[in-house]
């Protein structure tokens, strides 16, 4: 049967990926929506049900990036009994914390992705859970490693 050769798919520029986030995104939740050196830099205004607070989140992608990544900019990240949530990685140079939206190694993210078909709306769900969290202690969503996050009791 002779070679096969398949064309691997193209990234979604980071033009498109602005232009995707002002389309969907009223213009008065975005503060910034920039690219600079070809990452994309997104600072908008979340808010994951009606009753949570609004949320400001950073968001930055490079096609060279395995995923976008988060940042919670405000309000501070509170604790539960004294401690962070585990769904977090180390904070920026400012002091805020890196979201952990998606375990990357699950490869529930792709670069024929939108980010705000996607990744937001991930966000999104990570904030919601963190609100549950806030109250409850337990972490109620999919995790890469389950029990990590049980209570003790």
């Amino acid at each position: 049967m002779g070679n096969k050769r398949y064309l691997k798919p193209q990234p979604i520029t980071i033009a498109s990926q602005m232009l995707r986030i002002q389309q969907l995104y009223r213009s008065n939740l975005i503060e910034v929506l920039k690219a600079v050196n070809s990452e994309l830099i997104c600072v908008i205004r979340l808010q994951p049900s009606e009753h949570s607070d609004i949320y400001r989140i950073k968001i930055t992608y490079k096609i060279s990036d395995i995923s976008p990544k988060a940042w919670l900019l405000a309000p501070e990240m509170k604790t539960y009994d004294g401690k962070y949530p585990h769904h977090i990685y180390g904070k920026d140079e400012r002091g805020h914390y890196q979201l952990c939206v998606h375990y990357h190694r699950d490869k529930n993210w792709n670069q024929q992705m939108f980010i705000a078909e996607s990744f937001i709306p991930w966000v999104c769900t990570w904030l919601n859970t963190y609100e549950y969290w806030l109250i409850t202690g337990e972490w109620h969503y999919d995790e890469a490693f389950p029990g990590k996050n049980k209570k003790k009791k």
